[in-house]
């Protein structure tokens, strides 16, 4: 790839992760962060593209996101927690896709087990920190946001933690072992995320063990930007297209 067109894409990319930040948030009232899809960008630049577009896609689009938002005091933690996220993705994904484990036994039990925890994760945060009335904003940069009360029922994160489970184990099990080289590179990354936020509260911040608040809302980004990102990959593969780093 050329470095014109490096270029290109990383801008690209750094846009995308940054209006997928800002689209859609919750707010966190014990840490005056928020929830957002940005995860998505990050890991999709992460795997399509590689480490180093990974990283200026997720540090910059992220912290950009941050200053429109008016969340200014994060942006450059998040320049430096989303860039190192956005790194370690593209490149663990890139180390697991070379090594080109074989299809067997092993392979299938573990994927399989790797994705039962996924969901089941998903299923735990859903229903502990989700479920009831929460208020959200939603919109586009510059043209403007709106607010909206959205009343989420349990049943909702037990149906498709379900479905989503029995999606992905076929995915894993009939489709191609890179899906799960994504699911475990996403895994990595967001771990760092989630304790790059903790700590940055902590102490740069201060805001003490209120920073535990955010945890699972980091977490529930990291498993949604995973589970999208899977999905838009697997769908660019069946076109065609070789996802690698």
């Amino acid at each position: 790839m050329s470095l014109a067109k490096r270029v290109s894409i990383t801008g690209f990319m750094a846009a995308l992760t940054c209006i997928l930040t800002s689209m859609f948030q919750l707010y966190i009232y014990e840490t005056h962060g928020y929830f957002n899809f940005g995860e998505i960008g990050v890991y999709v630049s992460a795997i399509l593209f590689g480490p180093i577009v990974g990283a200026f896609a997720g540090g910059l689009g992220s912290a950009m996101a941050d200053m429109i938002l008016g969340y200014f005091w994060y942006a450059p933690g998040t320049l430096i927690i989303k860039g190192l996220e956005g790194f370690v993705v593209g490149l663990v994904y890139s180390l697991l896709n070379r090594l080109r484990f074989k299809r067997n036994f092993i392979g299938l039990f573990s994927s399989s087990i790797i994705t039962i925890i996924i969901f089941s994760s998903l299923l735990h945060v859903g229903l502990n920190y989700y479920s009831g009335l929460s208020e959200f904003s939603y919109g586009i940069p510059v043209i403007g946001y709106g607010t909206v009360n959205i009343g989420i029922p349990s049943m909702f994160w037990i149906f498709s933690s379900i479905l989503l489970l029995i999606i992905f184990i076929y995915i894993y099990v009939k489709v191609d072992l890179r899906y799960l080289y994504m699911a475990l590179s996403c895994l990595i990354g967001g771990s760092i995320m989630i304790l790059g936020y903790f700590l940055y509260e902590f102490y740069v911040l201060s805001y003490g063990w209120a920073a535990l608040v955010e945890v699972p809302f980091n977490f529930m980004q990291m498993l949604i930007g995973l589970i999208v990102s899977s999905i838009i990959c697997v769908g660019i593969g069946r076109r065609g297209i070789m996802v690698g780093g």
